[in-house]
């Protein structure tokens, strides 16, 4: 009995030492600590709700997490849970909890769409614009109040690896001041976006002129620009403007606080409201 039990510790020891456990095994995979093996049944991961999930490990507020507002100071990147108020798998990724699964996608689902309809207080941005002789005149930035005010499901329907609650502002938009404000790609390396911008333009007079619309990574100097023209005779009108741009997610639009600026500029003088800003993400495999 006493050679049994001694070998039951060794064994116990070996594999400890070795930092592999296997159930339903004997032979664990060696590249692994822990090899389940099962044909009939699978692993059941922690269940949490959103307020369960908020208040024992941490909130998905960027202004709140790590290093204020976190209550298990143990959370630890790679940390999965099943949230069952969005029925969706979610990783922790140090900063902010990511969903790992699409589950109405074939496709994996990194695509989506997020349209902005207004800042805070359904307040859209609205700019006087003049021009400089008879060029451009000075650049504007394009800011919002925040939080955003997002277009409702199904228009907007979250990337995969943005969490889709209502109000998200922190994965497209962030910064507080002009300087640091940026736009946010969907953060999957490689994959392309195209951003809409839809405004509406009243001139002062009845010349004919254009606004051109930059977006601008002010850390890599990258920057896109298009132009639409403002038909002669129609002042008064609030003509709509749409603009288009492309961008593909790198590492100088995805590393912590970089990503785009967009800015505005008129050949002749006229108001701008931008009524609505739209982030396609297209699927990248």
């Amino acid at each position: 009995m006493k050679k049994k039990f001694t070998f039951a510790i060794l064994l116990a020891w070996g594999i400890f030492m070795n930092a592999q456990v296997g159930i339903n095994t004997t032979t664990p995979n060696g590249a692994t600590v822990l090899d389940i093996h099962s044909n009939e049944k699978g692993i059941l991961i922690p269940k949490l709700t959103d307020a369960e999930r908020d208040a024992n490990l941490a909130d998905n507020n960027p202004a709140t997490v790590p290093p204020a507002g976190v209550v298990n100071p143990a959370l630890s990147e790679g940390t999965l849970i099943f949230n069952t108020t969005t029925n969706a798998f979610q990783y922790w990724d140090g900063t902010l909890w990511k969903q790992l699964f699409v589950t109405s996608s074939s496709l994996a689902g990194n695509d989506g769409v997020v349209k902005i309809n207004s800042g805070a207080g359904g307040v859209k941005p609205s700019y006087s614009l003049n021009h400089s002789g008879n060029s451009y005149g000075p650049k504007v930035q394009v800011l919002y109040n925040t939080p955003l005010i997002f277009a409702p499901s199904p228009t907007t329907s979250w990337p995969e690896t943005s969490i889709p609650f209502p109000g998200n502002t922190s994965t497209i938009y962030q910064g507080t001041t002009p300087a640091t404000q940026r736009w946010r790609e969907n953060p999957v390396p490689g994959q392309v976006h195209v951003w809409r911008v839809i405004t509406t333009v009243t001139p002062g007079d009845n010349a004919t002129g254009s606004v051109r619309a930059i977006f601008e990574n002010p850390d890599s100097g990258f920057n896109v620009t298009s132009v639409q023209v403002i038909p002669g005779g129609s002042k008064d009108a609030g003509n709509t403007l749409t603009f288009y741009f492309y961008t593909i997610a790198d590492p100088d639009s995805l590393a912590p606080g970089a990503g785009y600026q967009l800015f505005v500029q008129s050949d002749i003088s006229v108001t701008l409201t931008v009524e609505s800003i739209t982030r396609i993400s297209l699927f990248k495999d």
